[in-house]
């Protein structure tokens, strides 16, 4: 115990993962549409519904509720967590009526599947895809990762929350979509992404 006290804590820097531009997103996705739909089906997934890379790896057709248009799955600080399927992704989902509900949602040759890997495999090849089909592709630092898109989508729902409501409405409102557990959590993770930026100051330093 006295060893373990004398040891100090290592500090360590929380990775970054930067938020893509709308252009930049638009021709990631006109490429990858072309190259691997189901890649970019994957990644619309996640980024829509605004779940974690591992939490869209661990779905199966029967956690999708196409009548009610929910999804019930495993989150990282819930046992169960219960999302809408909005809209704008329904829209672009298959038909999966007939599918096996033990079948994973995604896989590597097609979407409802079969396949023989854990978990964090399953993870491993969708982080191992963005390297190959998109930042290779885009010649994009390391900062830009799968997180991103989330990050992405994150913001850009903040800031249209704020166009028309108070920064604490914007702020309840996207914590009921994000599953934050409390509002210090979302604004601490908020200002990690810069997601919020001050007006034009120029006239306090003039």
């Amino acid at each position: 115990d006295v060893y373990k006290r004398q040891i100090k804590k290592l500090r360590t820097t929380p990775k970054v993962h930067k938020a893509f531009s709308e252009e930049l997103l638009d021709k990631i996705y006109d490429h990858l549409k072309e190259e691997d739909p189901i890649f970019y089906l994957y990644i619309q997934f996640m980024s829509i519904t605004i779940m974690r890379p591992i939490e869209v790896c661990r779905l199966r057709v029967g956690d999708l509720d196409f009548k009610k248009k929910i999804i019930k799955f495993k989150a990282k600080n819930s046992p169960l967590k219960t999302k809408i399927i909005p809209e704008i992704l329904y829209k672009q989902l298959p038909d999966l009526s007939d599918k096996d509900p033990n079948l994973l949602l995604f896989t590597p040759k097609k979407i409802a599947g079969e396949w023989d890997a854990s978990e964090s495999n399953r993870r491993g090849y969708f982080s191992n895809l963005f390297d190959t089909k998109v930042r290779k592709p885009f010649q994009l630092p390391s900062e830009y990762t799968l997180y991103g898109f989330r990050h992405t989508y994150i913001s850009k729902v903040y800031r249209n929350l704020r166009k028309t409501t108070s920064p604490y409405k914007a702020k309840s409102d996207l914590m009921f979509i994000t599953g934050h557990k409390s509002m210090k959590a979302l604004e601490s993770y908020l200002r990690s992404i810069d997601a919020e930026l001050p007006e034009d100051y120029s006239k306090y330093i003039e």
